[in-house]
C-alpha cells in the first residue's frame, strides 16, 4: 500500500495528517466527555517523540480562543 511500485500511492504527509487528526479527535472526545469517570482519568495517548497529542490540542484551542478575543478584523484595502 505504500510502496512506490503499487497503483495507489498515498503520499506520507497525508498519512500523518490522518494520524494527528485521529488523535486529536480521540483526545478531544475523552476530554469532553459527559461521563464524569472517563473525564476524570485524563488517558495519556502515546505518540511520537516528535508530536504530542495534548500539546497540539492545547496550540488549537489556544488559537480558538485568541480568534474569539480579536473578533473579526479587516483585511487587504476593506479597512
Amino acid at each position: 500500500m505504500y510502496c512506490r511500485k503499487a497503483k495507489l500511492k498515498l503520499f506520507l504527509n497525508s498519512i500523518l495528517e490522518e494520524y494527528k487528526c485521529g488523535n486529536t479527535r480521540l483526545m478531544t472526545m475523552l476530554e469532553d466527555s459527559d461521563d464524569t469517570v472517563v473525564r476524570s482519568i485524563q488517558p495519556q495517548l502515546r505518540t511520537g517523540r516528535k508530536w504530542k497529542v495534548a500539546e497540539g490540542v492545547n496550540q488549537i484551542k489556544q488559537g480558538l480562543k485568541m480568534k474569539e478575543v480579536t473578533g473579526l478584523t479587516h483585511t487587504g484595502r476593506k479597512g
